[in-house]
């Protein structure tokens, strides 16, 4: 059976590529929304493949295909941690000057609160999304996670997209596109299955011609909307962790009585939490090297930050944690 998910006019000759992943993105998520249809995509892949970005870069998109310009948008579409999700997706669904903007995403969060929590808040907000969106405005709803596992069977079926996100090294992230569907001929034991996206892409002739896209190159946003982005991302989940390693901070003092062990808390903190090290700083030739954001959201003081710095990478190499 040839499925049909789009079917977009193209001119590779006057068009750049990412025209017809701009078409296409419209004829799969846009026009779902004007037809009254849900757009609930999964995004997922290996930390560190460009979710975020590539989360980031189809917002662009998607808001830039409407006319709509994304620099107004990005604070209030986009959800860092549970924390915020309620009182953003009540401001999308009812503020006025909202009234346009028609996509919630939902970043990873998994590394500043538990996972039986993220899973719970994941499954809870995706159906609450779905619930509201259906009877007050429609929305495409992006949920970014690691694992489908994330979320639970039921709302698997909500899904409409599943995506993967792959970086090969010096080259664009590459979006991996499956539209999911329900195989119901044994009503006994449904399941859900997942094919490649599919289509038709229409020459200046006239000329339908069969496309399978493996998958869909994008760049990275603009500079000045990963600024904003790793702004807002930092800001929401430096204040949850900072409040977990003060906690630790007291029952390990509580614990053993000691006074100056804030620095190894922090070490314990991130070691445990890898995926927490983005907020660190970056690597330089293999070490560790924290900059000033996040020296003033622990209250470090240089020496302390130095020891930091000392005690992380010695823990890292002694693990053969840090790969060249």
């Amino acid at each position: 059976m040839a499925f049909c998910d789009f079917v977009v006019k193209h001119d590779p000759s006057k068009e750049a590529p990412e025209e017809l992943t701009k078409k296409i993105l419209y004829s799969i998520i846009i026009k779902r929304l004007k037809a009254h249809k849900p757009a609930v995509m999964f995004v997922g892949g290996d930390s560190g493949e460009g979710k975020s970005f590539t989360a980031l870069r189809l917002q662009e998109l998607l808001l830039e295909i409407q006319g709509l310009n994304t620099m107004d948008y990005i604070e209030a579409i986009n959800v860092y941690t549970p924390l915020e999700y309620p009182e953003k997706l009540d401001a999308l669904l009812f503020d006025k000057e909202l009234k346009k903007a028609n996509i919630i995403c939902m970043h990873e969060a998994r590394e500043i609160v538990k996972a039986k929590l993220w899973y719970t808040f994941l499954n809870q907000s995706i159906s609450d999304v779905n619930a509201m969106s259906r009877t007050i405005k429609r929305l495409c709803i992006i949920v970014i996670s690691q694992f489908i596992r994330d979320i639970s069977n039921d709302i698997r079926y909500t899904l409409n997209y599943y995506c993967i996100v792959r970086r090969p090294k010096q080259k664009r992230a590459r979006l991996y596109i499956n539209v999911l569907w329900k195989d119901d001929r044994d009503l006994e034991k449904p399941k859900l299955r997942r094919r490649k996206l599919s289509g038709y892409v229409v020459n200046k002739y006239g000329k339908y011609r069969r496309y399978v896209p493996q998958y869909l190159e994008l760049r990275k946003p603009s500079a000045e909307l990963i600024k904003i982005f790793e702004k807002k991302d930092f800001e929401s989940k430096s204040g949850i962790i900072k409040k977990k390693i003060n906690s630790l901070i007291k029952e390990i003092k509580s614990d053993v009585g000691a006074e100056n062990i804030k620095v190894a808390s922090m070490v314990d903190h991130y070691l445990k939490n890898p995926d927490n090290l983005g907020l660190i700083g970056r690597r330089i030739r293999g070490k560790w090297k924290v900059n000033p954001k996040f020296r003033d959201m622990h209250d470090l003081t240089k020496i302390e930050a130095k020891e930091f710095e000392k005690k992380l990478n010695e823990a890292f190499t002694q693990r053969g944690a840090i790969n060249e």
